[in-house]
């Protein structure tokens, strides 16, 4: 219907409102349709999900396990192939406490409370969770934690 017409009479308008009223139908008819679909989708597809998702942990685990195990003789392992790759990447995480900080730091990393970020660019871990400043002093209030993460990168399927 062009957006030019205009109702003239009652007739057009009693046509018009039953045109609108079979739309409505129409359309709720669609939605009902539709959530329905929606529903039967959602009722095959969470389960498949879920069980491929519990598959894909699975095999994660196995390769990281094999991994470690990998790493633990040779700390330079890593693998690639056309299916994949498999890698490390260790980080190391300071845990601080601000207030046993704010006694020991230099005055340029603090400003209310230390430039966390800039201080602990001065930051080496010792070991054993021991952490070191740039002038070789132990710094209070901060304990190094290592981490070791395993990247595995699948190749992409046709």
């Amino acid at each position: 219907m062009s957006e030019e017409y205009v109702i003239h009479n009652e007739d057009e308008l009693y046509n018009q409102l039953y045109r609108l009223r079979k739309l409505n139908e129409e359309q709720v008819k669609d939605d009902e349709q539709y959530n329905k679909e929606i529903a039967e989708s959602q009722a095959w597809y969470e389960p498949a999900k879920q069980k491929r998702q519990t598959a894909i942990d699975n095999v994660e685990s196995l390769i990281e396990e094999f991994y470690i195990n990998q790493y633990q003789k040779d700390p330079y392992y890593r693998y690639k192939s056309r299916n994949g790759s498999v890698s490390k990447r260790e980080t190391t995480t300071f845990v601080h406490d601000d207030s046993e900080l704010l006694k020991t730091v230099p005055d340029k990393y603090v400003k209310r409370s230390v430039k966390w970020g800039d201080f602990k660019k001065t930051l080496r871990d010792a070991g054993n969770g021991t952490v070191v400043n740039e002038d070789g002093e132990i710094v209070k209030g901060v304990k190094a934690e290592k981490s070791l993460n395993v990247i595995i990168k699948p190749t992409k399927g046709e």
